[in-house]
């Protein structure tokens, strides 16, 4: 069935994102007024304004990663905090570009990887520089990369050099002052040297041309290059940004350049804002693809009042500017310990069949990594149930309640009247797995059944249990409800949780005060 291609005048067959033709009417096109350029004039070319719901579906399933592959690159010893991952391929090898916040600012370093999976801190590529206008804030991400979805993933070029556009401002802080975007070039992207940055911002938050939603802040930002200039310029540049007052809402706008140095602002409006305008309303951290014939943006959002408030999404457009927000599943959901606070900030890549989704991943202690989710069962935990035992479970209650899924309190396990002072529950997996930790939620009836005064995890090394190491819990003594801890990663098929009893053991037996639990979540 013919639609009209937005930036052609005759009809033309639209085929699925995907490859291959599509029924008729699913891939409905919206004519519109003609798009107006960024002066406002009139290109004299109609734009679609929607992508149709099952065109949508059909992306979510191309990009889902429901298993959950765990931190990546951890946070390095001399900082706070890792963040906003960007990932590519060159000369044979992946690098992932990322923040880290230390001494009151961001700085941008470059890891590698030999697979995507097993990453090496490299070095920095920006880092402060005392008197400059970015002293204190340097926080780069890639430019100019293919955006072919399950392409080569290597950047481009312009004038000879590889890019990066970057987050700056000269005041110390977590986002601290005002904040502009620049540009930044080198010859070797693979290198952990400097790479060269100009003197002055490319877009900043008291440009004449600045608009509403961006006169405080301007964060992350990504570039893209179109080569049929729809726009009228080569290059495209997503950022998020905040409007005067400082702190609060977070909407997405667009900018074109012809050179990489010279930009100008396009429309008035955000072309992408949060699902919902409910207290602090969020979105950014943008990466652009392309699908088939319709550009696919990544991106964070939050619905504050949810439990999983901050999570990953995505919006289509054929045109660049116009954007069909998805409103499905979401792609992050903090479904394990060490993203349980959040799971944001999306870098997704499509390599050897296998998506591979990068994104920041918070502790509820706050401590931070870089994760990873997939489309296929890297690690091999799709399948296979975890038997648990103990060393001593009250008549009424069952030590495999702990993972069937459910917090609330039954069914649970508990070492009510017994002999021991200490008690353990055992998990046993199918096969050995990657584990960093692991959240417990204590069972307080009030009564005979309390949380422990103290606990304490070990794995199976070979024949034997040994307390792992690195462990660090939030909250600092057990609570009732959930309890995290995190511990030197550990590669084991068996898991035990020690509980040293208020009161108990053979000297109490019936009247002490003894440990359960209703659910452990492995991380």
């Amino acid at each position: 069935m013919s639609r009209v291609d937005p930036f052609q005048s005759s009809p033309v067959t639209r085929r699925s994102v995907l490859g291959g033709a599509v029924a008729a009417g699913a891939l409905t096109a919206q004519q519109a007024s003609a798009a107006p350029d960024s002066s406002g004039g009139n290109r004299g070319r109609p734009t679609s304004t929607t992508v149709a719901s099952d065109v949508m579906t059909e992306i979510y399933e191309e990009v889902k990663t429901p298993y959950r592959y765990g931190p990546v690159l951890e946070t390095p010893p001399d900082a706070e905090l890792v963040d906003s991952p960007s990932v590519f391929r060159h000369q044979g090898r992946w690098y992932m570009v990322h923040l880290v916040f230390r001494e009151e600012g961001y700085e941008t370093r470059l890891a590698s990887s030999p697979n995507l999976l097993d990453w090496t801190p490299e070095g920095t590529i920006l880092p402060f520089r005392s008197g400059a206008w970015d002293q204190k804030q340097a926080a780069g991400y890639i430019a100019l990369q293919d955006t072919e979805w399950a392409g080569s993933a290597e950047l481009g070029t312009h004038d000879g050099r590889y890019w990066m556009s970057y987050l700056g401002g000269p005041d110390p802080g977590y986002e601290g002052g005002p904040l502009s975007v620049g540009v930044a070039s080198t010859t070797t992207p693979g290198e952990p040297v400097p790479w060269v940055r100009r003197d002055a911002p490319v877009l900043g938050p008291d440009d004449p041309d600045t608009r509403y939603w961006e006169r405080s802040k301007l964060f992350k930002s990504h570039v893209v290059r179109d080569p049929e200039a729809r726009l009228g310029a080569r290059f495209v540049m997503y950022y998020n940004a905040t409007g005067a007052g400082g702190y609060g809402n977070e909407t997405i706008g667009m900018a074109v350049s012809d050179d990489m140095v010279s930009w100008r602002r396009y429309g008035e409006a955000p072309v992408v804002v949060p699902d919902e305008w409910h207290g602090i309303a969020l979105c950014g951290d943008p990466q652009v693809v392309r699908i088939g014939d319709v550009w696919v943006m990544f991106f964070w959002n939050t619905i504050d009042y949810e439990p999983n408030g901050r999570f990953d999404s995505f919006a289509c457009s054929y045109d660049l500017v116009n954007w069909t927000r998805w409103s499905g599943p979401k792609l992050t959901s903090s479904t394990k310990p060490w993203e349980a606070a959040q799971a944001t900030k999306p870098w997704v890549i499509k390599h050897d069949g296998v998506v591979y989704h990068f994104y920041n991943a918070q502790w509820r202690s706050g401590v931070q990594s870089i994760g990873l989710a997939t489309s296929a069962d890297l690690r091999g935990e799709s399948t296979g149930p975890i038997r648990v035992s103990a060393s001593h479970t009250y008549e009424s209650d069952s030590p495999q309640a702990l993972v069937d899924g459910v917090v609330a309190d039954e069914p649970r396990w508990t070492a009510f009247n017994s002999p021991n002072t200490v008690d353990w529950v055992q998990l046993d997996l199918e096969r050995p797995r990657r584990i960093s930790g692991l959240t417990l939620h204590l069972y307080d009836d009030g009564g005979g059944v309390r949380p422990p005064r103290q606990m304490f995890v070990e794995h199976l090394r070979g024949r034997y249990f040994e307390q792992v190491t690195g462990a660090w819990w939030d909250p600092a003594g057990p609570r009732p409800g959930a309890n995290t801890v995190t511990f030197d990663a550990v590669h084991t098929k068996a898991l035990r949780v020690h509980f040293i009893h208020q009161e108990g053991g053979n000297q109490n037996t019936g009247i002490g005060i003894y440990s359960g639990a209703t659910e452990i979540e492995l991380g």
